[in-house]
């Protein structure tokens, strides 16, 4: 069992602009958040851990698990897919914990669709400029020239959608970044804890 207490924090970025990263710091900066780990198709990377990144499937047993709604939302990206399991946010409410989502703005839209805005603390993580962009995509060092223009291709469509986001960030220093939402985080927490115990204590006093 849940209240709105229990929030769903939805990072989304294009790639480059330092989600990933982000959700990094947040969740050892904070023991109250799960990370929904993701299902994928790709291949994993080197630098990647199996059901510590993402939990990497075959493409037949994707569809498989979509197709018995195993997902709360999925997207295809880069030919590849993605999605994170219902299961993920029952399990962190269940241990009376919030829960974070590094997911694009399809993943966002669809989450939106199952829970009530006030559950939902969300951001857009944006590049201070697209020749920024461009660079921490080369310092990535993971795609190569053809895949980096795709990928700036891609952003300006993602960057279209940070209106959907009640919070929008520039990423220029990732430290700044990070302390501005842990802020919002906690000005929100802090909003909800509040609003839970003054209906308490109205109950209490009928």
């Amino acid at each position: 069992m849940h209240t709105e207490k229990n929030k769903i924090i939805i990072i989304s970025s294009p790639s480059g602009a330092g989600k990933t990263t982000i959700c990094k710091f947040l969740l050892k900066k904070m023991n109250n958040i799960d990370l929904s780990i993701s299902y994928t198709t790709r291949q994993i990377k080197v630098t990647e851990n199996e059901g510590k990144d993402y939990y990497f499937i075959d493409k037949k047993e994707f569809i498989h698990l979509k197709n018995n709604k195993y997902f709360i939302e999925s997207a295809k990206i880069f030919n590849n897919y993605y999605g994170s399991p219902y299961s993920n946010i029952k399990n962190a409410f269940s241990k009376n914990k919030h829960i974070l989502f590094d997911i694009d703005w399809q993943g966002a839209r669809k989450l939106r669709k199952n829970f009530n805005k006030s559950q939902i603390i969300d951001f857009f993580i944006l590049p201070p400029n697209k020749q920024e962009l461009k660079r921490r995509l080369r310092k990535r060092g993971r795609d190569n020239t053809s895949e980096i223009n795709m990928r700036l291709s891609h952003a300006m469509t993602e960057i279209n959608h940070f209106d959907d986001y009640k919070y929008v960030l520039i990423n220029d220093k990732i430290t700044e970044t990070i302390n501005n939402l842990l802020k919002i985080i906690n000005y929100n927490f802090f909003i909800t804890e509040n609003n839970f115990n003054i209906k308490n204590k109205l109950k209490f006093i009928k």
